[in-house]
């Protein structure tokens, strides 16, 4: 997959449909040969809920306390990088969900690139689901 693709800053029309759905595909399991116990949606679902938080801790602050709600979060929300490296170091995630992962969260600098972020990665999750019950 190309990650530059996932630009959340200027958002493609696609971002939340084709390229959400490659990003599902490139971080499920089958991708590592019969590899399937990592990734497992619990395990993402960790991830998703983490940035959910922080995503309502910012958006839901007033109009004017927002940007400053950012600020404080910002460092806690790039420390979601070395818990995906931890995760990934105890093999219940895989290198693809890191790479795309880190992709996110880097992108992260503002209130919108926050929300923007959270509704990428709920595609992505959403992709993830739809494909594992088939």
């Amino acid at each position: 997959m190309d990650l530059q693709k996932i630009k959340l800053d200027h958002l493609a029309d696609n971002i939340f449909s084709e390229v959400a759905k490659e990003a599902a595909d490139f971080i499920s399991p089958s991708i590592e040969r019969g590899r399937t116990d990592v990734n497992k949606s619990t395990q993402l679902r960790k991830f998703y809920d983490e940035l959910m938080m922080w995503h309502d801790k910012v958006l839901f602050a007033k109009d004017q306390d927002r940007q400053a709600a950012y600020v404080q979060a910002a460092p806690f929300i790039q420390m979601l990088k070395a818990k995906a490296a931890y995760s990934l170091g105890r093999k219940y995630v895989n290198e693809n969900f890191v790479k795309v992962f880190n992709q996110i969260i880097s992108q992260i600098n503002s209130p919108d690139t926050l929300k923007h972020a959270k509704l990428f990665f709920e595609a992505v999750l959403a992709f993830r689901k739809a494909s594992e019950q088939k």
